[in-house]
């Protein structure tokens, strides 16, 4: 019988372990409202915490449109390939035209998640129900970007700060 032990043990052990070392990616959310007597509204603050808890890098910025039902490849193609206005991204990349001082939200803020780090987004809205920044957060590994663009993505072109204020209208 303990011979049976000895073995089940380590083995559950080993299960226990890889089953709470799969959560590599954690995201806490916390969110609350207040009345604004300036404004006459009532505005709620979200904020999405993402802690990486991995051991390799991760990305994360905002869709222009929705990304519910589309996979990694169409994100990352949506966002660095597909023009918007005169260039795309990765154009911007390339002929050295992005600022890395200047972030638009939609066409070139990125942030680089790196193992052990957090990044937040805090996100300003009227309307409770609205899940417009919601349904446009992208996260995904940074390798998995680069395999897709054949490229790696200098630092100078990722956001600095720990997190980011969004507001909606």
């Amino acid at each position: 019988m303990r011979t049976v032990i000895y073995i089940f043990f380590p083995l559950f052990l080993f299960c226990a372990t890889n089953l709470n070392a799969q959560r590599q990616i954690q995201i806490d959310t916390l969110s609350f409202c207040y009345f604004n007597g300036i404004t006459g509204q009532a505005q709620t603050i979200s904020k999405y915490q993402i802690t990486n808890k991995s051991n390799e890098d991760y990305l994360t910025w905002i869709s222009l449109l929705s990304i519910n039902k589309k996979s990694n490849s169409e994100l990352v193609h949506d966002f660095f390939k597909k023009k918007k206005g005169d260039f795309s991204f990765i154009e911007m990349m390339f002929e050295d035209l992005s600022d890395e001082h200047l972030m638009n939200v939609g066409y070139s803020f990125i942030k680089k998640i790196a193992p052990g780090k957090t990044f937040s987004y805090f996100i300003a809205q009227t309307d409770r129900k609205s899940k417009f920044y919601q349904e446009r957060i992208v996260l995904m590994k940074k390798r998995e970007v680069e395999q897709y663009l054949r490229i790696q993505i200098d630092e100078k072109y990722f956001f600095k700060l720990p997190n980011i204020f969004l507001i909606e209208q």
